[in-house]
């Protein structure tokens, strides 16, 4: 009964707060680091695009003191990544850039020991963006900070996850690469994720992160972890052109609490409409990524999803602190509400 009436409470402030403050997404679009920003300030693009065979995932997270980078292309069976994680910044060979509406990315480098390889694409969204705080139904988040002990304390520091500005759009990447003297063209459907705002990567326990996309579906599926809220998920599913937005999961938190990559996963995601959709990833390859010397490990694996009887391809990622005792906090996972 208590956790009913704190939940309630949670989500009438959260839409009070979302209607005093929307999101401004031309602000977000324009957003720039400035010089005297704290290191732990990020600004981060993501792409993420997907066909029946080729795979290409890439990062940008710009800090005034380096750019974290990630650039991988996977194509008949055979992955090629950038090996270097980190860049003096403004020195990293992923170049993300603004052109109106669209982005242009491009790579020019050496992938996995010696292969040249560059890339030259554009990604023209087709979609409206989905703001992860404004979109998402209050009773998420309002669940997550319900399941936890209220004082003084919770309160702060549920500010260090509250300073985040993260969103998504769907669009497609259009391009060429040319892998040592193979050239390549291509036309994806694709993600694009773009966050700003404090990001401490110590400060995470565990998450995980599902995303699949193609022409006819995509989904959404993100669980994480902090030492001030043991459990938050949000998620949301297109088919066709059909929206919603994730009540609840049924996922067992059991397999994001092992400090290991699953092979596959299996779920069901209970729609704000009431449909229920099955979801089963099965993970083809992935690449690791280290944060904040070790602090935090990441792993970005490429998976084939079928998506309530549709087959697509998208990004499987989970990640783990180091400390294994800080995973959910430790709590019983059975005990929480969700």
């Amino acid at each position: 009964m208590f956790f009913k009436l704190k939940k309630k409470i949670i989500s009438k402030s959260i839409e009070k707060r979302i209607k005093q403050h929307p999101f401004d997404f031309q602000y977000a679009e324009n957003f720039t680091l400035k010089d005297e920003a704290d290191s732990l300030m990020n600004n981060s693009y993501y792409f993420s695009a997907h066909d029946e065979k080729m795979s290409v995932f890439a990062r940008l997270g710009k800090r005034t003191d380096m750019d974290e980078t990630w650039f991988t292309v996977y194509f008949d069976g055979k992955i090629h990544t950038l090996r270097e994680e980190f860049f003096e910044s403004g020195e990293s060979p992923l170049h993300v850039e603004k052109n109106g509406d669209d982005w242009d990315l491009s790579f020019q480098g050496i992938v996995n020991e010696k292969d040249k390889l560059l890339f030259q694409a554009k990604f023209r969204p087709q979609r409206s963006p989905i703001d992860f705080t404004t979109d998402m139904p209050a009773e998420r988040m309002a669940v997550g900070i319900a399941n936890e002990r209220w004082n003084r304390t919770f309160f702060e520091n549920l500010k260090n996850i509250s300073g985040q500005c993260h969103y998504e759009q769907e669009g497609v990447l259009e391009g060429r690469m040319t892998l040592n003297e193979e050239s390549l063209s291509f036309s994806l459907p694709c993600v694009r994720d773009h966050s700003f705002g404090k990001r401490d990567w110590n400060d995470m326990n565990n998450h995980l992160w599902l995303m699949a996309v193609s022409l006819s579906c995509q989904i959404n599926y993100s669980l994480v972890s902090y030492p001030a809220l043991s459990v938050l998920e949000v998620g949301h599913c297109r088919n066709g052109n059909d929206m919603h937005y994730m009540s609840r999961a049924d996922l067992n938190l059991e397999t994001v609490n092992q400090g290991t990559v699953p092979s596959g996963l299996k779920f069901k995601m209970i729609l704000d409409d009431g449909r229920v959709i099955d979801v089963d990833a099965k993970v083809l390859t992935g690449v690791t990524y280290h944060f904040q010397d070790g602090s935090y490990i990441l792993h970005e694996n490429v998976a084939e999803f079928c998506i309530d009887g549709n087959v697509c391809r998208g990004i499987l990622e989970i990640g783990f602190n180091k400390d294994h005792s800080r995973y959910f906090n430790q709590r019983d996972l059975k005990s929480i509400k969700r």
